[in-house]
């Protein structure tokens, strides 16, 4: 090793105070039985100032500490023991000078000048500032953790890595009711998909490629959270950094109740349209059927005037044909009272309902010609809308005395069963049929299969749509020239009454 001259020594010597001397941190240097070699100003104010002690070349700081603050000493000699071990040290001490709070960081550090001498370095440099901004930035992240855990969306972010570096509260509950995972911060979000999801994981992947290129994303999904199927409008945003993606922040926004709102107003309007068709419908051919009685009233009318003698002949025929409108004009009520009125589930008494209808129509053309069998099986209390199940029975035993087959004795057999659940109806007549060709057509609005057909055209479709109104359903079976079989089902509304 060369050797300096003591005029080159005392160069570097004063070079090196100068440097600590002007030096940003605050240096202090001590020999090994922790005498003071060298210190700079910085570091003498801050001991005069916070702990009140002059500290000067060659003397001890331990003892120094020992006369002003015991326990400043206790702290001091415990880290100088430490690094005495080979191991440097970092500390933040914290001093309050005229009511304000000062924060310091020190390193301790144990040099090896030549294998007898070591020295003690203490650098220490004043982070209050530093302090008070981590105090404002831990205070703004706490405030904005509080922002993200009081919102009801899910909101996610992930590093480029595909990495959760932060979730709310939202995303944390659905995320294990859905998966049964527990989310972690640093974990893989990919690998926190379950095995068997293979698709799903592949799903997300693609879509996190996609964000992280840049491209932000608007994806609509369903999924099972705690039972229930849920819908959620889910929005991937770009975190960017310098120009670059660094990674994704996701929004996650359950829109259950406005999906089922949109279908149900798209029902609605499905509805409505068909209804809308229905009236146009509905206007034209009752126009046309309301006014061909009365024409044909005001026909007779005017032979009376030309042809009394026969007076009673043409009065009978006025009397068909008001019939004939009175009919008409009640189907049309039916089918009105059918679409506007809410269902209102009374107990039905079967046996009395059937009566009822059968009364209604003894007085009806050739009623008497029909004979009627009534057979119940009443299992279990059943609750429905009375006045609908009348419109069906009057309805379907008024086909049964319009059509029935003249050649042979007639009958309409009415067997219902009702259950906890459900009733079944089963209408069976020996009357002339129905054609193949109109089978598909019955159910139709003002469908009539001849130009002979004695009713409205309404009356098997106002049936159809009332069974429907009540949440049944309807079928036919028929063979031309034997007779037809209407079955209805529908269900008890027992547990609508009781909730």
């Amino acid at each position: 090793m060369t050797m300096l001259e003591p005029t080159e020594a005392g160069v570097w010597q004063d070079l090196f105070a100068t440097i600590i001397e002007d030096a940003d941190s605050n240096i202090l240097l001590l020999d090994e039985d922790c005498r003071v070699i060298s210190l700079n100003p910085g570091f003498y104010w801050i001991f005069v100032e916070s702990y009140g002690i002059e500290l000067k070349k060659g003397s001890s700081i331990l003892d120094a500490m020992e006369k002003v603050n015991p326990t400043l000493k206790a702290i001091w000699k415990e880290r100088i023991d430490t690094i005495r071990s080979g191991m440097p040290i970092k500390v933040e001490d914290v001093f309050e000078m005229e009511g304000r709070k000062y924060y310091w960081e020190i390193h301790f550090k144990y040099v090896s000048l030549t294998e007898d001498k070591q020295i003690i370095s203490v650098f220490s440099r004043d982070i209050t500032v530093r302090k008070a901004y981590q105090k404002r930035i831990l205070e703004n992240e706490a405030n904005l953790r509080s922002i993200l855990n009081t919102i009801d969306d899910s909101v996610w972010l992930v590093n480029a890595h595909y990495e959760l570096i932060d979730f709310n509260k939202a995303f944390y509950k659905s995320y294990k009711l859905a998966f049964g995972t527990r989310l972690e911060r640093g974990r893989s979000i990919l690998e926190l998909i379950p095995d068997h999801l293979q698709q799903l994981r592949t799903m997300w992947r693609e879509r996190y490629e996609a964000g992280l290129k840049g491209r932000p994303g608007r994806y609509y999904d369903s999924y099972w959270v705690d039972n229930q199927l849920k819908t959620y409008e889910i929005v991937t945003y770009p975190i960017t950094e310098n120009g670059k993606v660094t990674g994704l922040t996701i929004y996650s926004r359950d829109i259950t109740l406005q999906k089922k709102t949109e279908d149900l107003l798209k029902e609605q309007n499905q509805e409505l349209t068909k209804i809308n068709s229905e009236l146009d419908r509905f206007v034209y051919s009752a126009s046309h059927d309301l006014r061909a009685p009365l024409m044909s009233v005001k026909g007779l009318l005017t032979m009376i005037k030309v042809d009394q003698p026969n007076t009673e002949q043409y009065l009978q025929l006025i009397e068909t044909s008001i019939n004939r409108l009175d009919h008409f004009i009640t189907d049309i009520i039916h089918y009105s009272r059918n679409s506007r009125m809410e269902i209102i589930p009374q107990v039905i008494d079967y046996q009395m309902l059937v009566q009822e209808s059968i009364d209604s129509l003894k007085y009806m053309e050739d009623a008497h010609h029909v004979k009627s069998q009534v057979i119940i099986h009443p299992e279990h209390e059943f609750y429905s809308d009375p006045s609908r199940l009348l419109i069906i029975f009057n309805n379907i035993i008024s086909n049964a005395v319009r059509y029935r087959a003249r050649w042979k004795e007639s009958f309409i057999k009415i067997e219902i069963t009702t259950t906890y659940t459900h009733a079944r109806i089963r209408f069976t007549d020996n009357g002339i049929g129905i054609a193949d060709e109109f089978k598909d057509k019955i159910f139709k609005m003002f469908f009539r299969a001849t130009a002979d057909s004695k009713g409205s055209g309404l009356g098997l479709y106002i049936v159809k749509s009332t069974v429907e109104k009540l949440g049944g359903t309807i079928s036919m079976t028929s063979q031309f020239g034997e007779g037809t079989v209407f079955e209805i089902e529908i269900p008890n509304l027992k547990t609508t009454v009781l909730n």
